[in-house]
């Protein structure tokens, strides 16, 4: 590896696809409810209109939120710059290794968007919290992957703790082991 990389944590199009058909193919379906409800080609109409009225717009907003996954910014996640002056970076935020306190990938607690999607948050040494959006569009092991091989190495010593503490012993073993018998990245 060389002292400068840049490595690309990219989007699994499977998940992409999952996505796509879980909040716009919900929302036509439901969508189609609504109609059949409306037009009484069905003895449930009563059940039907509030139904798909209330669905379709559940499932409008589920495709809002998660529409920049369907876009060319869903592709790379986020990127690592390798080494001891390496950095994780985004198109809109960049922290330095040295200075992030914690990593993780968990929901984000204060938006609604939350509670569908998980984020990688990284808390900062001056206690600020930045959010990488991930969309649900990167297998959880890739992460850890990507922590664990360019990230860990070049962290402080209460950040390291930080992110060993989130797993036990067996976990984080399994995890190495997977990673160096099948490396994704």
């Amino acid at each position: 590896m060389k002292n400068q990389e840049i490595i690309e944590v990219k989007s699994k199009m499977f998940l992409r696809i999952w996505a796509f058909v879980g909040s716009a193919g919900m929302g036509l379906a439901c969508l189609w409810l609504f109609y059949m409800g409306i037009t009484f080609q069905t003895k449930y109409y009563l059940l039907a209109i509030p139904a798909g009225f209330l669905f379709t717009l559940f499932c409008l907003y589920l495709f809002i939120i998660f529409f920049p996954a369907f876009t060319p910014r869903g592709n790379t996640i986020f990127r690592i710059k390798t080494g001891k002056n390496g950095e994780v970076f985004t198109d809109k935020v960049s922290v330095t290794f040295t200075d992030i306190k914690k990593i993780e990938m968990s929901r984000h607690k204060f938006s609604l968007k939350g509670i569908f999607q998980e984020d990688i948050l990284i808390q900062t040494v001056d206690q600020k919290t930045i959010r990488i959006p991930t969309w649900n569009i990167i297998p959880i092991p890739l992460f850890f992957e990507a922590v664990e091989r360019y990230i860990l190495p070049h962290l402080n010593e209460e950040a390291k703790s930080n992110w060993i503490g989130q797993f036990t012993d067996i976990q984080r073993s399994a995890y190495l082991k997977e990673f160096e018998n099948h490396p994704k990245l």
